[in-house]
């Protein structure tokens, strides 16, 4: 049976989804030989302790499948409402046709909302689609497009 646990402790987080964080940077991130997976602990655990992020995992006994890191916080330019943003979120390949991916996204709709979060952004990949199609199920819509560019620094 899945478990589905809010505000893991940094470490714990980072600790117990080394696997997964390795499964899930390997299979979408861009510019690999550049870009290294690095989290920084210390800021992680900063900002957990400000209550701006809060770590969700979901775990199949003891091991980790899934998470979500939300990061809420009031918004700069509409400093009334307060924005949540899923800064990232996966379930490990193994378990991609199970209902852990739903469950996972609306547990962290529902922190959100619990933090008082008027407003919710996820960011979808457009060379990884496979989230596109479960927001669009849910009510989401697409806000606006991000770009990037690794600027070699």
């Amino acid at each position: 049976m899945y478990k589905i646990e809010y505000n893991v402790d940094t470490d714990k987080f980072l600790d117990d989804a080394a696997g997964v964080l390795v499964e899930h940077w390997d299979e979408l991130a861009l510019n690999k030989e550049n870009v290294k997976l690095a989290p920084d602990r210390k800021k992680y655990k900063q900002l957990q302790e400000l209550g701006i992020i809060n770590n969700i995992v979901v775990y199949d006994g003891d091991k980790v499948v899934g998470y979500s890191v939300l990061i809420v916080q009031p918004n700069l330019h509409y400093s009334e409402n307060v924005f949540a943003h899923v800064d990232i979120i996966y379930v490990s390949k193994q378990y991609g046709q199970s209902s852990i991916g739903a469950r996972l996204l609306l547990a962290t709709e529902q922190l959100a909302k619990d933090l008082g979060a008027s407003v919710i952004t996820h960011h979808a990949k457009p060379y990884a689609p496979m989230i596109i199609k479960p927001l669009e199920k849910l009510g989401y819509t697409l806000y606006e497009h991000i770009y990037g560019k690794y600027l070699g620094v």
